[in-house]
């Protein structure tokens, strides 16, 4: 099969043969799934999930409605809230095949854009933990999937799929609206720009709108908190991210190893060989200089890479077809070798000390605080621990107290671990001024005690005016941030809390 031909309908070899690499991206995962613990996005996603809403104020809805399916399906259990982020990985590197066979790729351009995906370490992780870029990769390959269909048989009517694709995209990442920019960018860019002219085009924006709506509508009615959210965010984390940290971190984030492959890639687009796709090529670019202008965090340009790695592998394959045979050997042994070394530091076979351990190895002591790397496999450790410090604290209050006490937590990681493992307690729900637990406000009814999870005595004191430490705890495995914990008990209010709630939000 070559670039110049559009394929026939896919043979079950076909498929059994992109099967194959789905396969091994399952079979990576199902036996470490459950390993280390609940990660603090996914306790707050749970907790989300527990109020369901078309909004919240730091995400889309779409993954907190995940979330609460896997709750009702499987109860308390990893591998059923994290399965779906799983199958989502799967069906990506099963759709990058497909794309690639699509563009007119063979099998052995299909192999090397399924093994570029495999051995990801952004795709490893977000594989194994239920969080939002699990899903947000596929939107984007199925999407590049339909446009090159669209490309190919001359079918506008298939923009009314790229708007539900894009619509369902939104709803779980606004970042979707990235897609939608740089598809807009690369039409413009293309002769492909007559496209502008056809009225399924906007027919298709107009699908996007609608299925996105209940979304918007609920940030109109709520004064836009995500806008507000991602303000900060950027003046705050991601201001102190460089061009160079940048770019740099697309070579880590996607292996070192399939640089040469999605390089390629974005060549192969933009020469005469893959000009018929070259809106492929031009969505990532522009994508690209947006992220870097904006200053956003390194992973925020994963989802643009599948397309580029279909294009790398039909780059691969034509250097094969003109003589370079050694390049087949070579390219499959050299991603494998690579995802082997990189296995270690993307999904959690090993202890977490081993990892961090490996890393430094690696990365000849590149990072003075390895835990950049590994912050988020320390993010699983020491839930349970935290909330059943709390439960201790809880029960030697009087019965008389607790009716009139609420449990106020520093993080929604906190409040989703009390949430969610407190119910085993008898706990009551918990309250917190982040995020969207800060909407969901407190309790009806005076409030004489706080039980107080991770918030500074120094910080209590100003609202309190009897502060009492009851609980230290110095945890195991976490980032260095959260080793000690303090669990205090405030009595004898200066103000009311639900006086001053609105007030104190953090965003």
């Amino acid at each position: 099969m070559t670039s110049t031909t559009t394929p026939q309908p896919a043979t079950r070899g076909d498929l059994a043969f992109l099967g194959f690499f789905a396969a091994i991206k399952l079979l990576l995962h199902l036996p470490i799934l459950g390993r280390f613990g609940y990660h603090h996005d996914e306790l707050y996603f749970l907790a989300c999930g527990h109020h369901l809403s078309f909004g919240y104020v730091d995400h889309a809805p779409l993954v907190p409605w995940i979330a609460r399916l896997a709750d009702e399906l499987f109860g308390q259990s990893l591998y059923g809230l994290r399965i779906f982020a799983t199958l989502a990985g799967v069906a990506a590197v099963f759709l990058t095949g497909l794309l690639t066979r699509r563009l007119g790729g063979g099998r052995f351009a299909q192999a090397v854009a399924c093994l570029s995906m495999l051995i990801a370490p952004v795709y490893l992780r977000t594989g194994n933990m239920l969080t939002i870029p699990s899903f947000e990769v596929l939107f984007w390959i199925i999407g590049s999937y339909l446009l090159v269909r669209i490309l190919q048989e001359e079918d506008p009517r298939l923009w009314l799929w790229v708007g539900l694709v894009a619509g369902v995209g939104l709803m779980n990442k606004h970042s979707m609206l990235f897609f939608g920019v740089g598809l807009t960018a690369a039409l413009l860019l293309t002769p492909e720009r007559r496209y502008f002219k056809s009225p399924w085009l906007y027919l298709g924006g107009a699908v996007a709108l609608v299925v996105f709506s209940p979304n918007l509508i609920w940030q109109m009615s709520n004064g836009w908190p995500t806008a507000e959210f991602l303000a900060d965010l950027n003046q705050g984390t991601m201001s102190g991210i460089s061009a160079l940290q940048f770019v740099a971190g697309q070579l880590l984030y996607l292996n070192p190893f399939a640089a040469p492959v999605w390089i390629a890639g974005l060549w192969y687009f933009f020469s005469q060989p893959g000009k018929r796709y070259r809106v492929l090529g031009w969505i990532w670019v522009t994508v690209f200089i947006l992220l870097i202008v904006i200053k956003s965090k390194i992973y925020y340009l994963a989802p643009a890479y599948p397309a580029l790695l279909a294009g790398g592998g039909l780059a691969f394959e034509r250097l094969v077809e003109r003589g370079r045979a050694w390049l087949r050997p070579a390219a499959i042994s050299g991603l494998a070798a690579g995802g082997l070394i990189f296995l270690p530091v993307s999904l959690p076979i090993l202890s977490i000390d081993a990892i961090e351990r490996y890393v430094t190895t690696i990365t000849f002591g590149a990072f003075e605080n390895v835990y950049e790397l590994t912050g988020d496999l320390r993010g699983m450790f020491g839930w349970p621990e935290r909330v059943a410090a709390v439960a201790e604290v809880y029960d030697r209050l009087p019965p008389e107290e607790r009716e009139r006490a609420v449990i106020l937590t520093s993080s929604y990681g906190k409040a989703g671990a009390v949430d969610y493992f407190g119910e085993a307690y008898g706990l009551p729900k918990a309250v917190s001024f982040h995020m969207t637990y800060h909407l969901w406000g407190l309790p009806e009814g005076p409030i004489d005690t706080v039980i107080a999870l991770g918030i500074p005595a120094d910080q209590l004191e100003k609202l309190y005016e009897e502060v009492t430490v009851e609980a230290r705890l110095e945890l195991d495995n976490v980032n260095p941030w959260d080793r000690e914990l303090e669990v205090a008990v405030c009595r004898r209010p200066k103000v009311d809390l639900h006086e001053i709630w609105a007030k104190n939000r953090r965003w």
